[in-house]
């Protein structure tokens, strides 16, 4: 086993914005199924909230040592939450997870199975055979697979169908040398497609996603959507 700097093998990168209500029992529940699937990690919480989040957050880190969080004034955008993240963490690997938690974090250990054995990224991906999807909604859907339908094909990657998920795990080192730029959402796709135009070994995994139960999505397609193919584009050209 290879450890980071701060002798974790691996890291959990999760972005928080006006979680309040619900961010004590994602995070205990996150613990839990650590645990119980013998997964010793790093927490690293990047929090940009205003409504209480904050508080809640370093009320938990006190009593949960593997915990971290770092609060940012005056910064917003869940890419430059997540990029902030990966700098910050000690964990050899990275996980990134939503704090709405609409992935299933028992998945952690099949990422990390896979990294282990030497891939630079794990995709995860809701639309694999047997995956199941609860609550994603239908125009949500439509978009998603008509984007990720044009990465394939521009990017000749027709093994890979969910380029847009956040929820991804990677070799920290790697990553660090790709130059992120994202602010957005759009912070998963970059690091998939730097990833493969560096020529990166990247897998996938199937991965089963659940409509949050409290709250509202940050993520508003009528914003991301532009902001999500002006990235794919960059992207393309820049290695042209």
């Amino acid at each position: 086993m290879k450890l980071g700097s701060g002798g974790f093998e691996l890291s959990l990168v999760v972005p928080t914005y006006n979680e309040r209500e619900h961010i004590r029992d994602t995070v205990l529940r996150m613990l839990g199924n650590l645990k119980k699937e013998g997964v010793g990690a790093e927490l690293v919480f990047v929090d940009d909230s205003k409504d209480g989040t904050e508080q809640v957050l370093d009320e938990l880190a006190r009593e949960h040592g593997s915990m971290r969080v770092i609060h940012r004034v005056n910064a917003r955008g869940v890419g430059s939450a997540i990029r902030g993240g990966i700098e910050a963490a000690s964990g050899k690997y990275v996980v990134v997870f939503m704090a709405d938690a609409p992935d299933d974090i028992r998945y952690v250990p099949s990422i990390l199975a896979r990294l282990r054995e030497g891939y630079h990224l794990v995709h995860t991906s809701r639309f694999m055979k047997g995956c199941v999807v609860v609550g994603y909604p239908l125009m949500k859907t439509i978009g998603n697979r008509l984007v990720n339908l044009g990465v394939r094909v521009l990017f000749l990657r027709p093994d890979l169908r969910d380029f847009t998920s956040l929820f991804k795990g990677f070799d920290r080192e790697a990553v660090m040398k790709l130059g992120l730029e994202a602010g957005e959402f759009d912070v998963g796709i970059e690091i998939a497609l730097k990833s493969i135009r560096k020529g990166y070994r990247v897998v996938e995994v199937p991965v089963s996603w659940y409509e949050r139960s409290s709250g509202k999505s940050k993520l508003k397609l009528s914003k991301q959507g532009p902001v999500f193919i002006r990235r794919i584009l960059k992207i393309f050209f820049m290695y042209w």
